[in-house]
């Protein structure tokens, strides 16, 4: 692709991007920083249209981006974008708020992306094997059964209630609950298992009645373990765009959003195939699922103590302001990572 191309590419879909009408060889003449004739750029136009750049929705309309013009765009032509200082105390803001649950953060992430971009926002919760454990409280509903709370290191809250595979006191059951918060405090739920597994051949009968019991309550409690959360913000965001008007066409898009599973997967997936180091763009027929190939994803992983638990992203049109959102994207990703390794004690 020659200069004259690239300029005319990136005048089209800037402008499309704006406007979300065709563009017509008059504008974008008059979009580019040199005097080219209407006529020039319909001819580049039209080898734009061959080479599978832009397309044109009708015989008489101007042109649109196609998926490939999409992406040359974002890999090599569109402009940088800098949050501007208003948005930068935004966000400052939010994140200064005194915040103790996890679950907040997630909340506040999800709706702050969703306000600065105008699209829908994903946040996934972190991974809960990449979480160390911080406390675990028993509490007794009767001699046969407990309430485990498990607290990790970023505040995140696992409850389910436990059945005891004999009856225990009150007494008993606090003893427990002291030989599970001594022995495994900051462990990861693996090394948990594994630490507990270690005690079963124990010399101390103590403590190999005491580490079968435990391991016992921590696998039911980690049998129940639902899908991963994942926050969403901003849906109503969707029927603000003019391609989405089309029930049909916005119909698929709603239910993946709705569903848990496949979310995390588009998701998960998205992050996995891109550079751990850098944000995640899938444009329309790039995404794994069919019913959101009219959209574009915008994703980065978030870590905790350098290591990655989740992601934040936005899910809209392909007509997209990528530069602002891709921007926005890494600014949250970073700002929820410096939090959470604060709340994990830095871990």
């Amino acid at each position: 692709m020659n200069e004259r191309q690239k300029d005319i590419l990136q005048a089209i879909i800037n402008t499309y991007i704006t406007t979300a009408e065709a563009v017509g060889s008059r504008t974008v003449a008059k979009k580019i920083g040199y005097i080219l004739s209407p006529a020039s750029v319909r001819n580049v136009m039209s080898d734009l249209e061959e080479m599978g750049y832009v397309r044109q929705p009708h015989t008489s309309a101007g042109r649109v981006p196609t998926d490939t013009g999409y992406r040359c765009y974002v890999d090599s032509l569109m402009d940088a974008y800098e949050p501007d200082p208003e948005e930068q105390h935004r966000i400052e803001q939010f994140y200064q708020a005194k915040i103790k649950q996890i679950e907040d953060f997630m909340g506040v992430s999800s709706r702050l992306l969703a306000i600065l971009t105008r699209y829908t926002a994903i946040v996934q919760t972190p991974k809960m094997d990449t979480e160390r454990i911080k406390r675990v409280e028993l509490v007794p509903l009767s001699s046969e059964k407990v309430l485990v709370i498990l607290v990790t290191n970023v505040g995140d809250v696992k409850k389910n209630v436990a059945v005891l595979p004999m009856e225990m006191t009150g007494l008993e059951i606090e003893q427990l609950a002291r030989f599970l918060n001594d022995k495994l405090d900051t462990l990861s739920l693996a090394d948990a298992r594994s630490l507990l597994g270690s005690f079963l051949d124990s010399e101390d009968v103590l403590d190999e009645r005491l580490a079968s019991l435990a391991l016992e309550i921590l696998e039911e409690v980690l049998s129940e373990e639902k899908p991963r959360d994942v926050y969403l913000d901003g849906m109503e965001n969707i029927f603000d765009q003019p391609e989405f008007r089309n029930v049909d066409l916005v119909r698929p898009v709603l239910r993946v959003l709705d569903e848990k599973v496949r979310l995390n997967t588009l998701i998960e997936w998205c992050v996995a195939e891109s550079d751990p180091a850098e944000v995640c763009i899938r444009i329309g027929s790039e995404n794994p699922l069919d019913d959101v190939r009219s959209c574009s994803i915008v994703a980065s992983p978030y870590r905790i103590g350098g290591r990655t638990t989740g992601a934040v992203g936005v899910i809209g049109p392909t007509r997209m302001h990528y530069s602002r959102v891709i921007s926005l994207v890494a600014l949250i990703a970073d700002k929820l990572s410096h939090v959470l390794t604060e709340m994990s004690g830095g871990e």
